[in-house]
């Protein structure tokens, strides 16, 4: 039997990971984390006996590796829809019943939108993938997992205030200041 605290420790070191991903402003340095929160967050649901949430995690972590080394483009969009066709996959070789919907909404959403290339759309796409597992961490009895969707979100919007919302509206100030 491993240690429940050990199981839980493993989460809260891939919440400070995803908690960082965020709060970085390139693509390449977002993909590097969030490829080690997903290798952490494998473990953990692992050790929960939460296989469609390790193997979305493992999944993800394969994709960011991918992704590191790929841009997006029109030509190789290709490899957007592979990675969604194996999410689909592993949701039904690891099928738990429909609580294995939820990880694979979460992972089918970071799947689009870790594909962008604007760290702005990277952020605004990836909202939609936290509440789905927020609500699996709590049935598979992840209490980092929880603590991290609900930090996710609101990581996501600092990083958005910080880096899309706060230039935004320095733009526009000095547009209006303009003399015209």
């Amino acid at each position: 039997m491993i240690n429940p605290v050990l199981v839980q420790g493993i989460g809260l070191i891939g919440l400070l990971f995803n908690l960082s991903i965020f709060q970085t402003n390139t693509r390449k340095n977002m993909l590097l984390l969030g490829l080690t929160a997903c290798l952490l967050w494998s473990a953990h649901f692992y050790l929960l006996g939460a296989m469609t949430g390790s193997a979305m995690n493992l999944m993800a972590a394969g994709r960011f590796c991918v992704y590191y080394k790929v841009k997006p483009s029109k030509h190789n969009r290709w490899i957007m829809w592979t990675f969604m066709g194996l999410t689909a996959l592993a949701t039904a070789i690891t099928w738990q019943g429909l609580i294995s919907l939820l990880p694979f909404i979460g992972t089918a959403s970071g799947v689009l939108a870790f594909w962008q290339k604007k760290t702005k759309y990277i952020r605004r796409l990836a909202l939609v993938s936290s509440p789905p597992w927020f609500i699996y961490a709590a049935i598979v009895g992840s209490y980092p997992g929880m603590v991290a969707e609900a930090m996710l979100l609101g990581s996501n919007f600092i990083g958005q205030y910080r880096f899309d919302l706060r230039s935004a509206l320095r733009r526009k100030a000095l547009r209006a200041a303009k003399p015209t």
